[in-house]
């Protein structure tokens, strides 16, 4: 009798071939899925975190400049350039010191517009408000 017995098995049959592959290509895909929005993931990061360096260098610089002094003006570091405009928001006035002595300045308050350029580009403007001083007496009377 023919196929009576067991037929013993060498090796996979060709459908079971393809569902192993099947299962793989499906496992690597996902695999792949997974990898691919890592990658932008972190490169929206890196992105983010050039522009915040970016950012607090400008603002860095920014508050190291007197508006009453230089209202507008640009600076460039490295391939870095600065410029900003000021406005004045609040008119300049005698400061007072802790004890509620008239102080050694006048000060006023500006908001300022900065915008920030890499090798030309643009790369962000933001705003910022900023003290505003100017030195009118040589030192503070004393009582």
């Amino acid at each position: 009798m023919r196929g009576a017995g067991p037929r013993g098995h060498a090796g996979f049959t060709l459908l079971e071939a393809i569902v192993a592959l099947v299962v793989f290509t499906m496992g690597a895909l996902a695999l792949y899925g997974w990898l691919s929005t890592n990658i932008i993931t972190l490169d929206r990061v890196r992105a983010r975190q050039q522009m915040e360096l970016t950012q607090q260098s400008a603002l860095d610089l920014i508050r190291r400049t007197n508006p009453m002094d230089t209202p507008d003006g640009q600076r460039q570091v490295g391939d870095l350039r600065v410029s900003w405009t000021s406005v004045l928001l609040e008119p300049a006035r005698p400061n007072v010191v802790q004890s509620g002595r008239p102080g050694i300045f006048v000060v006023g308050l500006y908001d300022v517009s900065v915008r920030v350029a890499r090798g030309g580009q643009l790369q962000q403007t933001f705003k910022v408000r900023q003290v505003g001083f100017k030195q009118v007496m040589a030192t503070p009377v004393d009582m």
